[in-house]
């Protein structure tokens, strides 16, 4: 098909302005630009994104929502989510994640005061080539894309899909209170070994089960008041659990907005025991961590085992949450909620160990301390298994927010009689795609997002528990295979061989 004729069946015409398209009429010419900036010009300044990206090359946090700039430089040390996670969407349409990760009242209220320009299309507007008509098609169908996910969007809203009920998290709190009660009881009045075996169990679900609820307030999905719910992810992350819920929020935050990304997600960054990508076969710059991940002599040597030694870390994974967030709490640059995390884990090593000295001989405590974390193995588990088998590319700061999302994530298909067990964690391609609905009514998203993902071409994608934990072991023996391989015809060239 020939540009002319494409031009005909595109109807508007479309510019790009970054991840984001402005329509004009057909019959404008370019003077219609000209206009356009007028009748904008009379309220506010205009920008095209050739300015916007030459502003934040030297420096500036500019970020655009539906067509309009705003300048967070000032406000990036008090963003409750973080630096890093307004950074990666700097110059870039950040749209679907500003409406996915915040309540309207923020939209409303408080973006107005950085509000700078009004988005504009830059000059060169015209499509004289057939590479330019195909790459404006590609245009159309991502916008078609994050269009249908705005009427998503307003149908779970409609359907009352984003309302938090309460008695649910009541509920909830009454199940894992007599988790943890049953297991102080069997340290308490237990005689035999299997009893305090039995109790030790108990609490690792309930630290599983109250990390569930720790999330939802981590994402102000409780009570909707940041600091009601920051209290709430504190006295469950670290007085009930020894968790820092700071550390999770940093990390989680980047997470949702760069998911599996290998530069940029802590969440897969977990060299030198695991890689899931052959991209973390060669030196990675960890812009999370702010160095570079080396694949070093011991990934070499241990990451073709991975496969075989997934589970066995993840048993022991608690322990390393304990080290990692004592680490943030220490170490992270004026953190406001240091002395409560601190006194949280004071607080929580004192009363286990209480409860720990009250078995009866050091051969218990050892028993009731490893089957206790170990049994939370579940939760890391879960937390891995929608993302670590997934795509791992990166595909441009273009790509709409909802496929990337659905490309990076899946979600466990299990019955609904389960869900108390996985806590949310068996939709997190939804919940990704709206991290504001509460878990409870996840399920009731599915045929909305099935529906949007048929009308969109995209895959969503949802496994059995079994079947998603294989595709993840067999992700893994893959590139412990590739790694193995490596080695083999480094060693043979060294050797002076031909390898075959």
């Amino acid at each position: 098909m020939s540009p002319a004729e494409l031009k005909k069946r595109a109807g508007p015409k479309v510019v790009r302005v970054d991840s984001k398209l402005q329509f004009q009429d057909m019959g404008s010419s370019s003077s219609s630009s000209s206009s356009e900036e007028r009748s904008l010009s009379d309220f506010a300044k205009t920008m095209t994104m050739k300015t916007v990206a030459h502003r934040v090359a030297k420096g500036e946090t500019l970020v655009i929502y539906e067509n309009k700039v705003y300048n967070i430089t000032l406000f990036l040390q008090y963003h409750p989510g973080g630096e890093l996670v307004v950074k990666h969407m700097a110059g870039c349409d950040a749209t679907d994640e500003i409406n996915g990760l915040h309540p309207r009242w923020v939209i409303d209220e408080k973006m107005p005061r950085y509000f700078i320009a009004n988005l504009v299309p830059d000059d060169s507007t015209s499509t004289s080539s057939e590479a330019e008509a195909a790459e404006e098609e590609v245009l159309l169908v991502k916008q078609r894309t994050r269009t249908a996910y705005r009427k998503l969007e307003q149908k779970i809203k409609d359907a009352g899909l984003f309302e938090t009920n309460h008695w649910y998290y009541f509920a909830h709190l009454v199940q894992y209170t007599t988790f943890i009660t049953i297991s102080v009881l069997g340290v308490i009045y237990g005689t035999q070994w299997w009893h305090f075996a039995i109790s030790a169990v108990f609490m690792g679900a309930f630290w599983q089960q109250s990390a569930f609820t720790a999330h939802d307030a981590g994402h102000n999905g409780i009570t909707h008041v940041r600091e009601i719910d920051e209290k709430i992810g504190i006295f469950l992350g670290n007085f009930c659990g020894g968790l820092s819920i700071g550390w999770w929020k940093k990390s989680h935050y980047v997470h949702h907005i760069v998911t599996n990304h290998p530069e940029h997600d802590p969440d897969i960054q977990q060299l030198p025991f695991f890689a899931l990508s052959k991209r973390f076969l060669t030196n990675v710059y960890s812009s999370y961590y702010n160095k570079t991940l080396v694949f070093d002599d011991v990934a070499k040597a241990v990451i073709p085992f991975q496969h075989l030694y997934y589970y066995v870390i993840l048993g022991f994974g608690r322990f390393l949450l304990y080290f990692l967030g004592w680490s943030f709490v220490l170490t992270e640059p004026g953190y406001k909620k240091r002395n409560a995390e601190i006194t949280g884990f004071v607080f929580y090593f004192i009363w286990l160990s209480t409860l720990v000295s009250m078995l009866p001989s050091w051969k218990m405590r050892v028993m009731w301390v490893l089957i206790s974390h170990i049994s939370t193995v579940f939760l890391h588990i879960q937390i891995n298994l929608s993302h670590y088998s997934m795509s791992m590319e990166d595909l441009g700061k273009d790509e709409p927010f909802p496929a990337k999302m659905l490309r990076t994530t899946m979600d466990v298909d299990c019955p609904w009689w389960m869900d108390w067990f996985h806590g949310g964690l068996q939709f997190q391609a939804i919940h990704h795609l709206f991290p504001r609905v509460p878990r409870h009514n996840l399920r009731s998203c599915v045929p909305f997002v099935r529906e949007f993902a048929e009308e969109a071409g995209i895959e969503y994608k949802s496994y059995k528990f079994v079947e998603a934990n294989g595709q993840v072991w067999q992700v893994m023996r893959e590139i412990g295979e590739q790694v193995s391989l490596l080695a083999k015809v480094a060693h043979a060239e060294a050797s002076g061989h031909h390898f075959h």
